[in-house]
């Protein structure tokens, strides 16, 4: 690595890429032209964590082998600092193992820019460059030239391959998101067909509870006995909201709902329901009014 540090680069260019200024280096490492990229501008591009990434970089098998520090000053740096550079063909393999899932919505196309255009926008850049520089420090023979082209094209075609992963992954990702949405809207539906179902059924109740009224007048409680109930309901509920601190009136009735099912004092049935409601009503003030007394008797000790 300090080695590395040492090797002057033969070319430096700064390349915008849609307004974000990139620099790279062509140098020649192992008697190998290889262009590198400093990583840390480009994750301030893209508004992602560096040192996340610098960890997933040194935690990647082969990323890892690929790493060269180089000590430089690039836009931004008040002075030197060491930046570390991936070589070209390897910012591909870096650039898709980003989530966009993880990132700002409004993020995401930009880093898909990236990983689409990115390596052909640089390379682009420097081929002629880096041709220049091989005929004039050395010579290649044909056969030299031909595997450079091989290894080129094989570069291509795995980066090829790379995307069209990518792409078939995020068509994936779509249609399950859509799947989950259009789930969720059929339960949604499901519930509010659930939620007029129980009003009809509460509407039928009361029509039924209305025709025994006029078929059995004296099937219900009197108006003195509807009274009393309401009279034991607004007594709880006083005591329970001295208890508890909040209005309890509508809670007494709603429990009184449920258990009995009337939805009012009047359509409570004199022979079945009448003796049972008092009972409950009773039972119910006598242990709120007994939580009370020992409330008080805590709080004075």
């Amino acid at each position: 690595m300090s080695d590395e540090t040492a090797i002057v680069p033969l070319d430096e260019r700064r390349i915008d890429f849609y307004g974000d200024e990139i620099v790279a280096f062509l140098m020649r490492v192992s008697n190998e032209l290889r262009i590198y990229v400093p990583l840390r501008p480009l994750c301030y591009y893209m508004d992602i964590s560096w040192p996340s990434q610098r960890n997933r970089v040194y935690r990647d098998e082969v990323l890892k082998t690929c790493v060269f520090v180089m000590n430089t000053q690039l836009p931004g740096d008040t002075q030197r600092r060491d930046h570390v550079c991936l070589p070209l063909d390897m910012l591909p393999g870096w650039l898709f193992g980003i989530s966009t899932a993880r990132v700002k919505p409004d993020l995401q196309e930009k880093i898909t820019r990236y990983r689409r255009e990115c390596f052909r926008v640089l390379w682009e850049a420097f081929k002629p460059h880096m041709l220049s520089h091989e005929t004039a420090i050395e010579p290649m023979t044909d056969s030299q030239a031909m595997q450079e082209l091989q290894q080129i094209a094989e570069t291509g075609r795995a980066i090829t391959r790379m995307a069209e992963q990518q792409m078939e992954l995020q068509r994936q990702q779509e249609q399950l998101a859509q799947r989950l949405n259009k789930a969720g809207q059929i339960v949604k539906s499901i519930q509010g067909a659930v939620a007029d179902m129980q009003e009809d059924v509460a509407d039928i109740q009361i029509r039924l509870g209305t025709v025994e009224d006029k078929l059995h007048p004296h099937a219900y409680i009197t108006e003195e006995q509807a009274a009393h109930v309401s009279t034991m309901v607004k007594a709880l509920a006083e005591l329970l909201t001295r208890k508890e601190g909040k209005n309890q009136y509508q809670g007494v009735f709603s429990e009184l709902y449920r258990r009995f099912g009337v939805s009012g004092y009047k359509l409570i049935r004199r022979e079945q329901q009448y003796d049972a409601v008092l009972a409950f009503l009773e039972d119910w003030y006598d242990a709120a009014k007994e939580g009370r007394e020992r409330q008080d008797a805590t709080g004075d000790a």
